[in-house]
């Protein structure tokens, strides 16, 4: 398996794995009522913000355990016009979802929908669009095509 190839399965577990805690959380958070209040725009930020830092941390750790496990140590770094053609693709698939994803929620908030649910959208359009970006790159790799 590339370098290439390990990031992306690595970016697919931090993905699955992150935003499955978050769709947990926001369901509580629903459940509950927080989301409902005048400070809800906070609410939701404040159980979503720690997403950035974790999937940084997961992605370092989940890379060096990636690398201790694997049989080639002295694996090489070398990215290639391939490589960027697939990167590419994932990035293409990833941008068009999250361009998606905003116009959505500019047309829900139109709508009168509250800023949660706009954000809650535009986060899902996110999340999906990256997974599903990252997706492609490793199917890219595996086909070879």
């Amino acid at each position: 398996m590339s370098s290439q190839e390990r990031a992306s399965v690595v970016a697919i577990i931090t993905t699955l794995l992150l935003n499955t805690y978050v769709i947990v959380r926001l369901v509580q958070l629903f459940g509950s009522g927080a989301l409902s209040g005048e400070d809800a725009p906070m609410v939701w930020a404040r159980a979503v913000v720690w997403v950035i830092p974790a999937a940084i941390v997961l992605t370092i750790v989940l890379n060096c355990l990636f690398a201790m496990a694997s049989k080639d140590r002295n694996q090489k770094n070398i990215v290639d016009e391939r490589d960027r053609q697939f990167q590419l693709r994932g990035l293409y698939i990833t941008l068009i979802s999250i361009g998606i994803g905003f116009m959505t929620m500019i047309v829900v908030l139109a709508f009168g929908w509250t800023a949660v649910a706009g954000l809650t959208l535009l986060y899902a359009f996110c999340a999906a669009g990256d997974l599903l970006g990252n997706a492609v790159r490793l199917g890219s790799y595996r086909i070879g095509a």
